[in-house]
């Protein structure tokens, strides 16, 4: 059947909050004394790109969640608002997904129709020129990884959803081209690393565009890079893929494939204490990265992911849709970005049917969302999700100054203590700007017989204090790791449901260069 997604708006109060200090006390925890670091860490990142925390949309449902020029998605617009507010800059954008690959411009339609099944299933995706009005939504300064349908060798649907792009968004936004899912259809299933490069090399895509070099991405691979994966950038480059000129970068995709919904056994696994878990993210998912991104590095390009959340197919209702993802968010964001991945592109959408004929969500918005758009039966009001504040602490330990340089300070004895060290010249120049501290010891809102205050490690932060200077910090918290009210989810005292701060902004002073932090914590802390 035919179906012409509307557009529901909620109107949201706007409130201005005043800000007040707090002195902040370390009493009653472990104690923990930080090495001293004086100089730039050995192991410090590439600069950081200011747009790490960007976003990936479901192209299907990118309308509903921005809105159009008279009737702009307000509470999208407000938590972009907020996100620029910290780093002087709008993230980057990339309407992709699973239904890029049945898409295709049509430059008589509508914005949006869709071909969907009895059940919700969607068959195909067109769209109009009205559809490039999301952009309006976001921030000026907000760019695009456009992605093109390519899966069923149909260079023609490419070659038009290209020069719609080139048509409707503006060069200074249009960042690159994204042949998504390039690895499936039609090809066969034995389809190896150098048939995708020949067919890449020889597509033609920039024939009659005028299209400058360096504006695709190559990759674009759903699957992580392990020794299973039919192909991963380090075997495209090593296949020639980038002897063209046409490539500007190169990227995956990620989802913490060990827990999903399409399948009862990955479902199972899918609880709060194993996601939310330091070790799980770093050395046993993103660390699978690093040749990839040193191989994209040595041939002069960068590396994003441009697809990943937490649990796949579309993640799990009381886990992805809690507090806990605001802390699984911000470690798995701040390591990304210790290791070079230059923007993390997080994905928005919902339920897709025909994902997984076992899949256990029904339709709708996914629970890994970082906010529901619109209001509906399922969720209620629309509204920021728990998880929105880990973008705020991203966002503020990033920086505006475009110079920030990341390292991950170990503290074997407290496994569950991620600590990042910030670099930001602009803002001081020797010694540590700023300090990430995320506790993942899982302290939950609906279990009773916890000891929040027997869950805390105190930090001694001295070695990084400069003399005659007022260290302050900021605090990510909420009653446990599996809170749902957006409403008791605060980023240093405000909640942001929707879309605008409320409260009073806390900003903690610190006593003796000493923070506590307690469980299923986070705090940034501010030495210049």
């Amino acid at each position: 059947m035919k179906c012409q997604w509307g557009l529901l708006l909620a109107g949201f109060a706007i409130a201005q909050a005043a800000s007040v200090e707090r002195d902040v006390g370390s009493a009653g925890a472990a104690q923990v004394r930080l090495p001293k670091i004086s100089t730039l860490a050995t192991n410090a990142s590439q600069v950081i790109d200011r747009r790490l925390a960007s976003f990936s949309f479901e192209l299907s449902f990118l309308p509903t969640f921005a809105g159009n020029k008279t009737h702009p998605n307000v509470l999208t617009r407000e938590l972009m608002k907020r996100l620029e507010e910290r780093t002087g800059v709008g993230p980057d954008v990339r309407p992709g997904g699973i239904t890029v690959d049945s898409s295709v411009f049509d430059p008589d339609a509508p914005a949006l129709v869709l071909d969907e099944s009895a059940t919700g299933g969607i068959y195909n995706t067109t769209f109009g020129p009205a559809f490039f009005e999301f952009l309006d939504v976001f921030p000026k300064s907000t760019r695009v990884l456009w992605s093109v349908n390519l899966r069923n060798n149909t260079i023609g649907f490419a070659q038009a959803g290209i020069k719609a792009a080139i048509k409707y968004i503006d060069w200074d936004r249009l960042f690159a081209f994204e042949p998504d899912h390039y690895g499936g259809g039609s090809r066969p299933s034995g389809w190896s690393s150098a048939d995708y490069t020949s067919q890449f090399l020889t597509l033609f895509l920039t024939r009659n565009l005028s299209l400058p070099h360096h504006v695709f991405l190559a990759g674009a691979f759903a699957e992580d890079p392990t020794s299973a994966a039919p192909m991963t950038t380090v075997s495209i480059i090593e296949d020639g893929v980038d002897t063209t000129g046409v490539v500007k970068l190169f990227g995956q995709h990620t989802y913490h494939n060990r827990y999903s919904t399409c399948d009862p056994a990955r479902n199972a696994i899918a609880t709060l204490s194993n996601l939310v878990n330091h070790r799980n993210i770093t050395v046993s998912v993103l660390d699978l990265w690093k040749p990839q991104i040193a191989t994209a590095h040595k041939a002069g390009k960068e590396f994003i992911v441009g697809e990943y959340s937490s649990v796949s197919c579309s993640g799990k209702q009381n886990v992805t849709d809690t507090y806990g993802q605001a802390l699984w968010l911000a470690d798995t964001i701040l390591y990304g970005g210790t290791i070079n991945i230059a923007r993390m592109h997080l994905h928005q959408g919902a339920t897709l049917v025909f994902q997984s004929s076992q899949q256990a969500n029904s339709p709708g918005f996914s629970w890994y969302d970082l906010w529901y758009p619109v209001e509906g039966d399922r969720y209620g009001a629309a509204r920021a999700s728990p998880s929105f504040v880990a973008y705020l602490l991203v966002t503020e330990a990033v920086g505006r100054s475009g110079r920030a340089r990341f390292s991950l300070i170990d503290v074997p004895e407290h496994p569950d203590l991620a600590v990042y060290a910030i670099w930001d010249p602009a803002v001081r120049t020797s010694g540590v700007a700023r300090l990430a501290v995320l506790y993942v010891a899982v302290r939950n809102e609906t279990t009773s017989g916890e000891d929040p205050a027997g869950m805390a490690v105190t930090l001694d932060l001295s070695p990084y204090v400069q003399k005659g200077k007022q260290v302050t910090a900021k605090r990510m918290q909420a009653p446990g790791l599996d809170s749902k009210d957006s409403t008791r989810v605060t980023w240093a005292g405000q909640s942001y449901a929707n879309g605008t701060a409320a409260g009073e902004e806390v900003v903690e002073k610190l006593k003796d260069g000493k923070i506590t932090v307690g469980g299923s914590e986070g705090v940034l802390v501010f030495f210049a």
